[in-house]
């Protein structure tokens, strides 16, 4: 756990709107700015997901949607390396505002993004290189492969940099006071992939093309939204952070600064900023990645039931995604608040922040849990008209819904570790979720109970990494104690 004595401000101010909204809004009203249109964001991406698969399911064809099922966790390995450079540097810019210490704020932003764009290429030129292997290994068999095989050349290898950066800048623009255009920027790619979904799979490519439409319409739609970041970053060039960020870029490119003065006091922080941007976020990129690996494993093991299996497999989980992403959106919304308020020693501010938002996705994900229970079998049916696949879907919808009320807690005290700086706590709530609990679950509830039985492993894992999540903040909140009453008594 970082110390937690507040630093003392510099003379710089931060930018006006982080300040009024992380010091003087209600409560209600903070959470309200920050996180409803990151709430947004994330329901968008959940349905242009949730799109694909339903214009891919008119088609009737088990493979297509098995395709996109078996794709998703290695499309998903996009969002983990998004979030590592995304969250980690909000969370470090947020609690350098609160500290008052805008310069480190703009060398994070800029040391964030250009992390961001150097392993998403990176990411690309494996992806190219391991494409004719992999798809064996996510679960891809000879009715699907030709389909990953499009999927994966048209948005992980030519649309990999547009669609990191784009998720990657909603973070860093929310965290320095621009929560609206964060979320209209994250917005606008899933907005326009709905659009260009039908008009590539069924207008302009012939019968049969259907996941390469999909695949194309979202490289389309990603490259848009990483351009409006950019106009946004040229529009907002005089704000302090955006500014401090500029002034940097000369001097690490060449050692110099193009203004006298401006960068000259960031040698001590330099080799460190990148290390912190790193250990914060990879918590946050851990868990996406895991959460890749068991859908894998959930992939590999549910093939062996057919593809039936494995689309209302993949169907259920896409469902169930809206409880998910509804929890994500408002945690990570609320996430540069929380930092905020953390570096600027307002302690009684975040704790309330933590527990109005974690009450609010409670209560969110208990009603998600009710309907997905009540009506999994029209909820499926909307997307795969397969009456096998149906079925499926919809008997493992009822059991992972289970999960949705206990993730909230996971996902809000997560993102306050993440906040905070508290890198310990976040790593073993990332690595437990989904990995340590839920993997080996799955071969064993599967061996006992057959295919009910790997779905069973999410919601045992929610349970424990509920308890878990609790003590650990409870220890959290000890600590801050006893920094405070150290901080008091000195």
């Amino acid at each position: 756990m970082p110390h937690l004595k507040p630093i003392q401000r510099s003379s710089q101010n931060t930018n006006n709107n982080s300040n009024i909204i992380f010091e003087e809004y209600s409560i209600p009203r903070a959470v309200l700015v920050m996180a409803a249109p990151t709430v947004v964001t994330q329901l968008i991406s959940v349905i242009y997901n949730l799109a694909d698969t339903w214009f891919v399911g008119r088609t009737g064809s088990p493979d297509m949607v098995a395709a996109l099922a078996v794709v998703m966790p290695i499309y998903v390995m996009m969002s983990a390396l998004a979030n590592l450079f995304g969250i980690g540097g909000s969370s470090v810019i947020s609690r350098s505002l609160g500290q008052g210490n805008v310069r480190k704020a703009g060398e994070t932003f800029l040391k964030a993004s250009a992390g961001g764009i150097i392993s998403a290429a990176a990411y690309g030129l494996i992806m190219l290189l391991i494409r004719p292997h992999i798809i064996t290994v996510i679960g891809g068999d000879s009715g699907s492969y030709g389909y990953i095989y499009d999927y994966i050349f048209w948005t992980m290898i030519l649309g990999v940099i547009p669609t990191v950066m784009n998720v990657l800048l909603g973070h860093l623009v929310r965290s320095i006071g621009f929560p609206k255009q964060a979320g209209l920027g994250m917005s606008l790619g899933g907005v326009l992939n709905i659009v260009l979904d039908p008009l590539f799979m069924f207008v302009l490519l012939p019968p049969g093309n259907e996941v390469r439409g999909a695949a194309i319409a979202t490289l389309i739609s990603n490259t848009a939204a990483c351009v409006y970041f950019f106009l946004f970053l040229v529009k907002h060039k005089n704000n302090e952070v955006l500014s401090h960020a500029a002034d940097i870029l000369p001097k690490l490119i060449s050692g110099r600064s193009n203004k006298a003065g401006r960068a000259e006091n960031y040698e001590p922080e330099d080799s460190l900023i990148m290390k912190e941007i790193l250990m914060i976020g990879l918590p946050a990129a851990l868990s996406t990645t895991l959460a890749m690996i068991s859908n894998m494993v959930a992939n590999h093991l549910m093939s062996g039931y057919g593809n039936e299996a494995v689309a209302g497999l993949g169907i259920a989980k896409k469902i169930n995604t809206i409880a998910f992403h509804t929890t994500m959106g408002v945690t990570q919304g609320v996430l540069p608040l929380i930092g905020y308020n953390y570096g600027a020693g307002r302690y009684g501010r975040m704790k309330k922040v933590i527990y109005f938002t974690g009450a609010a996705a409670l209560l969110a994900n208990l009603i998600s849990c009710a309907c997905f229970r009540g009506f999994s079998a029209g909820l499926v049916g909307l997307f795969i008209k397969d009456a096998s696949s149906v079925s499926e879907g919809a008997a493992f919808l009822r059991i992972i819904a289970f999960a949705t009320p206990l993730a909230s807690v996971c996902y809000m005290f997560n993102a306050a570790f993440q906040a905070t700086g508290s890198k310990m706590s976040a790593f073993i709530l990332s690595i437990l979720r989904k990995g340590v609990l839920d993997i080996p679950g799955m071969f064993i509830f599967g061996h006992y109970i057959g295919k009910t039985g790997i779905t069973y492993a999410t919601p045992v894992a929610e349970i424990i990494s509920t308890t878990i999540a609790v003590i650990l903040y409870l220890i959290f909140l000890k600590r801050l104690s006893a920094e405070q009453s150290n901080v008091i008594s000195s």
